[in-house]
C-alpha cells in the first residue's frame, strides 16, 4: 500500500515570531501608551487663576487668547532677571515664573508695558508671609458705594480722613492682557480666594427691604451692631466705630449713646475685652452699616480691633489665612484632636462674642442681665479649624445634609463668590447658625422634607433641615436628626441687575467674562540644536539601514539557503 503526502504546515519559526509580536502588542497596551505624553507635559492641577471680571465703569483682572498662550518659561529669581524677559531674550514670548515675594506693583507694571513679550506669569507661592504686609485691594476698599459722598460727609468722602487699607497696592483692580496663575512649590494651592464686590450682599438686603421682599422690613430695624476686623487686637481694647454725621441728629445721637453704654456694661464683665471709643470725628470704616445709612439714618456701631488704618496687613490677600491671626496647632496631635483643641485665638474671640452677646440680649429685651451669657471657646475653635484649616471633619460633617458632604475638602472652605450659585462656604455657614440657634425637633426624614405634614410646625417661619448628625458609638454609623431654625439664604445679586441700571452708581454690577476651561501644564521642547542633531542622527540611520539592505538583498541567494520541499514518502 502506498500514500503520497503533502503539507504546508506553519514553520516553527514563524510560529514563535507571531507570539513574540502579540506579546510585544499586549505589553504596549498594558504600559499605556500615553507614557511619552506623560514624560513630557506636567499639568498644574490645582492653581488659583486671575480671570476678567466687569463692572460699569471697569474692566480688571486677566485673559489669555482664545486657544490659550505659550512661551518659553524664565524664572525671575531677582529684578535684575527681568532686563532677559523684557529685552535681552531671543525667543519671546517668555512665561514668567516668580516667587510670591517678588509680586509687586512696580514689577507687574514693567511686565505690563511689554505684553507682547510675555506670555503669562506663575507665581509660586512661598512661606513665610512677607513681613512687610501684602495687600492686592485698594487703600479705599468699596470706595463710592458706601455712605460718604460729596453730600453725606464730603470730608470722610474716598478715604480722605483715613486710608482703612493702607498697605494696599491695587493689583487686584489691574487689568492684565495675559493670563497669570498662582501655584505653591508643591503643586498645591492652599488659598482663600475671596473678594468683596461693593457691598453687594448687604446692598441687596437693604433693597429687598425698601421693597418689602425680606421679612423684617427697613423701618422696623432698631439699631445696628456688626463685627468688623477682631481677630488681630494688640491689646485688650476693642473699639466701638460710630458715624459722625448721623448723630448731628439728636435722636440717632441719643440712640447711639444708648447702644455704646449698653456694650460697655457687657464688657464690664469680661477683662479680656476693654471697649473703647475712638475719636468722634473719625468715620466708619469699611462696613455693611454704610449700606444701610445710605437708606436711612439708624443708630449703630462697628466693632473692631483697629483704632484707625487695618491692622491686617494682608487684607484680601493670599496670605490672609489662619497663620495671619496666630491659629496654630502642636505636631503631635491627630487631626480630630486639632478640631477640637482651643487656641488663644478662639479664646479671645470667644470673649469678645461674650461681650456681644451680652449686649445683644439686653437689647432684644432680656431685663436681667445676666454673666452667665458665655460664649464657648470649644465651639469658636472648631469654627476656625472648619473655615480656615480642614473642612472635612466630623463636626461639619454632622451638621450638614448627606448631598452636601461633597463640599467638604481637606483644605479651608472656597470663599470666592460664585457667579449666579451659593458657594460651600455658604452652604456651611447656613447649616453651621442652624446647628448652634437652632432646634432638633421628633421628625423623621419625609416629615422634616416636608414639614407642611405636620400641623404643628410652620414651614413659612422656620427652615428644616435633615442632617447626618453625629456618630453612633459604633463610630461607623451616624444618627440623623431634622434641625428646624430660622437660618435661610438671601440672594445677592446686585439690584442693578433686577433693574436694568448697568450703569448704575447706587449699586455695584460686577460680572465675571465667561471662560471654558482654565488650566496651565509646563511641557518639554527640544532645543534647536537638538533637533538638528536628532535629524542628522536619523537621516545617518536611514542611509545606513537602506545600505545595509540593498547589501542583504543582493547577497540573499548566499546568505539565505532555501528549504528543501517535502517529497512523496513512500512505505
Amino acid at each position: 500500500m502506498a500514500t503520497a503526502g503533502g503539507g504546508s504546515g506553519a514553520d516553527p519559526g514563524s510560529r514563535g515570531l507571531l507570539r513574540l509580536l502579540s506579546f510585544c502588542v499586549l505589553l504596549a497596551g498594558l504600559c499605556r501608551g500615553n507614557s511619552v505624553e506623560r514624560k513630557i507635559y506636567i499639568p498644574l492641577n490645582k492653581t488659583a487663576p486671575c480671570v476678567r471680571l466687569l463692572n460699569a465703569t471697569h474692566q480688571i483682572g486677566c485673559q489669555s487668547s482664545i486657544s490659550g498662550d505659550t512661551g518659553v518659561i524664565h524664572v525671575v529669581e531677582k529684578e535684575e532677571d527681568l532686563q532677559w524677559v523684557l529685552t535681552d531674550g531671543p525667543n519671546p514670548p517668555y512665561m514668567v515664573l516668580l516667587e510670591s515675594k517678588h509680586f509687586t506693583r512696580d514689577l507687574m507694571e514693567k511686565l505690563k508695558g511689554r505684553t507682547s513679550r510675555i506670555a503669562g506669569l506663575a507665581v509660586s507661592l512661598t512661606k513665610p508671609s512677607p513681613a512687610s504686609g501684602f495687600s492686592p485691594s485698594v487703600q479705599c476698599p468699596n470706595d463710592g458705594f458706601g455712605v460718604y459722598s460729596n453730600s453725606y460727609g464730603p470730608e470722610f468722602a474716598h478715604c480722605r480722613e483715613i486710608q482703612w487699607n493702607s498697605l494696599g497696592n491695587g493689583l487686584a483692580y489691574e487689568d492684565f492682557s495675559f493670563p497669570i496663575f498662582l501655584l505653591e512649590d508643591e503643586n498645591e494651592t492652599k488659598v482663600i480666594k475671596q473678594e468683596t464686590f461693593d457691598y453687594i450682599g448687604s446692598s441687596r438686603m437693604v433693597y429687598d427691604m425698601e421693597k418689602g421682599k425680606f421679612p423684617v422690613q427697613l423701618e422696623n430695624v432698631d439699631s445696628f451692631v456688626e463685627l468688623g476686623q477682631v481677630a488681630l487686637r494688640t491689646s485688650l481694647e476693642l473699639l466701638m466705630h460710630t458715624d459722625p454725621v448721623s448723630q448731628k441728629n439728636e435722636s440717632v445721637r441719643n440712640q447711639v449713646e444708648d447702644l455704646l453704654a449698653t456694650l460697655e456694661k457687657s464688657g464690664a464683665g469680661v477683662p479680656a475685652v476693654i471697649l473703647r471709643r475712638p475719636n468722634q470725628s473719625q468715620p466708619l470704616p469699611p462696613s455693611s452699616l454704610q449700606r444701610f445709612l445710605r437708606a436711612r439714618n439708624i443708630s449703630g456701631v462697628v466693632l473692631a480691633d483697629h483704632p484707625g488704618a487695618f491692622h491686617n496687613k494682608y487684607y484680601q490677600s493670599i496670605y490672609d489665612t489662619a497663620e495671619n491671626i496666630n491659629v496654630s496647632y502642636p505636631e503631635w496631635l491627630s487631626p480630630e484632636e486639632d478640631l477640637n483643641f482651643v487656641t488663644d485665638t478662639a479664646k479671645a474671640l470667644a470673649d469678645v462674642a461674650t461681650v456681644l452677646g451680652r449686649a445683644l440680649y439686653e437689647l432684644a429685651g432680656g431685663t436681667n442681665f445676666s454673666d452667665t451669657v458665655q460664649a464657648d471657646p470649644q465651639t469658636v475653635t472648631r469654627l476656625l479649624y472648619g473655615f480656615l484649616i480642614k473642612a472635612n471633619n466630623s463636626w461639619f460633617q454632622s451638621i450638614l445634609r448627606q448631598d452636601l458632604r461633597s463640599y467638604l475638602g481637606d483644605g479651608p472652605l472656597q470663599h470666592y463668590i460664585a457667579v449666579s450659585s451659593p458657594t460651600n462656604t455658604t452652604y456651611v455657614v447656613q447649616y453651621a447658625l442652624a446647628n448652634l440657634t437652632g432646634t432638633v425637633v421628633n421628625l423623621t426624614r419625609e416629615q422634616c422634607q416636608d414639614p407642611s405634614k405636620v400641623p404643628s410646625e410652620n414651614k413659612d417661619l422656620y427652615e428644616y433641615s435633615w442632617v447626618q448628625g453625629p456618630l453612633h458609638s459604633n463610630e461607623t454609623d451616624r444618627l440623623p436628626r431634622c434641625v428646624r431654625s430660622t437660618a435661610r439664604l438671601a440672594r445677592a445679586l446686585s439690584p442693578a441687575f433686577e433693574l436694568s441700571q448697568w450703569s448704575s452708581t447706587e449699586y455695584s454690577t460686577w460680572t465675571e467674562s465667561r471662560w471654558k476651561d482654565i488650566r496651565a501644564r509646563i511641557f518639554l521642547i527640544a532645543s534647536k540644536e537638538l533637533e538638528l542633531i536628532t535629524l542628522t542622527v536619523g537621516f545617518g540611520i536611514l542611509i545606513f539601514s537602506l545600505i545595509v539592505t540593498y547589501c542583504i538583498n543582493a547577497k540573499a541567494d548566499v546568505l539565505f539557503i532555501a528549504p528543501r520541499e517535502p517529497g512523496a514518502v513512500s512505505y
